[in-house]
Order: structure tokens, then C-alpha cells, then sequence
């Protein structure tokens, strides 16, 4: 990284980024965990429609990326990952949320095409290439996963705790 573009052109950027790229979360989300699940919750046990979301999301994800062995398996794992977070919480916005959070930060950096310097950043041309580097797009998802697990155990136990409210309204 070498700068930061002007605040003019890095505030449009931000609103277009998060504009964007929440409509493309959300609707990918409804379609590949909302859809998916809705249709075949009765059909299917539920490893079933895991498996069959998480390929849908990563064949979407391959579609507009391009196929490699580190775009498939950057997909699975956080079509894993968003899966997850729809399943446990019952909500479309646990899934959009993160999905959404992961996709600002990289259009942060390439925009909402995902071109270098397309983001608010500018960057140098001669990208140094390193096993970190190289590595990066298996470290997020797994670690995002993760968090996931860890942070939905808390939430989603504690949630057993609260007792039911009893409705006493008189009809």
C-alpha cells in the first residue's frame, strides 16, 4: 500500500462499496442458504443441504471469480462458514452480515470490480508473492470459521437459558 485517495473520491467508493456489495450478499445469501434450505428442509436431512448449498455458493462464487484450486477451496470454506451462521441463528442476517463484512473489506482494497487500486488504498504494482501471501486465502475462511463456531456457541448457548414469556393478555 502506498496511500489513501482523496477523501471525495474515497467516500464514493465506500458508499458504492457497501451499497453493492450488500445487495449482492443479501440476494446471493437468500438464494444459496434461504432458498436452498426453505425448499428442501423437509426433503432432505440437513448434511444433505449443507453439501448442496455450500456447492451452489462455491459453483456462483467459481462462476464469477474464475476456477482454481484456491478460489474452490477459499469458496467451500466460507460457503461452510456463512451455512453455518444461517443455520444456527435461523437468519438470513447472521449469514449476510458476515458475507457482506468479508466483501467490504476486500472491495476496501480492489472495489467493487476488484481491480488493483479500484479500492480506496493505492497500491504498488510489484506485488511480492510470499507464503503468507499465497496462504492468506485459506487463513481468512478457516479463521472466520472459527469465529463463527466460537461466537455462535456463546450466543446460541446462552439463548437456551432464557425461559419462554408466557402471554397473559385477556382476550
Amino acid at each position: 500500500m502506498t496511500g489513501v485517495k482523496p477523501v471525495e473520491e474515497s467516500l464514493l467508493t465506500f458508499g458504492m462499496v457497501l451499497g453493492t456489495f450488500f445487495i449482492g450478499s443479501f440476494l446471493n445469501d437468500l438464494i444459496t442458504r434461504g432458498y436452498i434450505f426453505a425448499q428442501l428442509k423437509n426433503l432432505l436431512p440437513v448434511p444433505w443441504i449443507f453439501a448442496i448449498s455450500i456447492t451452489v455458493y462455491a459453483f456462483d462464487y467459481i462462476w464469477n471469480e474464475g476456477f482454481s484450486l484456491s478460489n474452490t477451496q477459499f469458496s467451500v470454506l466460507l460457503g461452510l462458514s456463512l451455512t453455518y451462521a444461517f443455520y444456527k441463528s435461523g437468519s438470513i442476517g447472521a449469514a449476510t452480515g458476515i458475507h457482506w463484512g468479508l466483501n467490504v473489506c476486500y472491495g476496501l482494497f480492489n472495489g467493487t470490480l476488484g481491480q488493483d487500486n479500484g479500492g480506496i488504498f493505492y497500491r504498488s504494482e510489484h506485488h511480492h508473492s510470499s507464503f503468507l501471501l499465497e496462504s492468506i486465502g485459506y487463513i481468512i475462511p478457516i479463521l472466520m470459521f472459527a469465529t463463527v463456531l466460537a461466537v455462535g456457541k456463546m450466543i446460541w448457548s446462552s439463548g437456551k437459558n432464557i425461559p419462554a414469556q408466557n402471554s397473559t393478555h385477556a382476550m
